[in-house]
């Protein structure tokens, strides 16, 4: 086992000069996974990487100094990393930022580290070349209940956050200065897709499954904190207008409430 105690650790495959590019109809995808503490699944996460069909992938690792067994499992695929970092963060959109520093790639994935892509062959799906002008190519996902659920950017938008990261393959060129507020601990990524859609920015929706996730996300296990970060994010945005749509948005979790209870009851 790794010592917990140390300072920044890094390796993978740029330490050893070896650096990815685009090709022509190939583009580099990045895809960032951030963990602390993640031993139990993300083994998995990294071979649903590493075993993609597509061969023009770099991975990223950004670890926030885990104290279990991380490293031992990124360090036994190092040579298969393009770059892992480990030391101590300010949360998850910290971790995320720094990723997004790090990424070489035209297209970038969040892969969670108990999240992993659906199957070897989804990145070989997607015609990235096709749509090298959207902002957001974004598909479906599927939770470990057997759930699918489709991402999208449309008027519902207005109300929460309706694209998965896990989902999103988001273009380059929205992180040139834009990063994650991380005032937001659940829900920063919201604004970016908020953005999206209040700017009309073109935007691409596939029918594919792109990642299997775990149900119990830091969101849905703090509902509270998502919803006042939702609000907030969006009061930035559309000043008095929010309220109107923070009432919405209450009345639409009201009623999956009440449908989920009746649901229960009848079984």
């Amino acid at each position: 086992m790794i010592p917990a105690s140390r300072s920044v650790a890094y390796g993978g495959l740029r330490n050893q000069g070896i650096f990815k590019k685009s090709h022509h109809r190939k583009p580099l995808i990045t895809v960032i996974t951030v963990v602390f503490n993640g031993e139990k699944y993300l083994e998995e996460t990294i071979q649903s990487v590493i075993n993609q069909t597509y061969d023009n992938i770099e991975y990223i690792i950004i670890d926030g100094e885990s104290t279990d067994g991380t490293l031992d499992i990124i360090h036994k695929y190092t040579d298969r990393i393009d770059y892992w970092l480990s030391e101590k963060d300010h949360g998850i959109y910290d971790a995320m930022n720094k990723g997004i520093s790090l990424a070489k790639g035209d297209w970038i994935l969040f892969i969670g580290a108990d999240d992993k892509i659906f199957s070897p062959k989804t990145m070989s799906t997607i015609p990235f070349e096709k749509y090298k002008n959207s902002m957001l190519i974004a598909g479906k996902i599927v939770y470990d209940t057997q759930q699918q659920v489709t991402s999208s950017i449309g008027f519902k938008t207005l109300l929460h956050n309706t694209v998965h990261h896990q989902s999103a393959f988001y273009n380059k060129n929205l992180f040139t200065i834009w990063r994650y507020d991380l005032s937001f601990k659940l829900i920063a990524d919201y604004e970016l897709n908020l953005l999206l859609y209040l700017n009309q920015a073109q935007t691409t929706m596939v029918n594919e499954l792109i990642a299997f996730c775990q149900e119990g996300g830091m969101s849905r296990k703090h509902l509270k904190i998502a919803y006042h970060e939702t609000n907030a994010i969006r009061q930035k945005y559309l000043g008095k207008k929010s309220v109107f749509f923070a009432v919405l948005y209450s009345l639409k979790i009201l009623l999956s409430l009440i449908k989920k209870n009746i649901f229960y009851a009848t079984k």
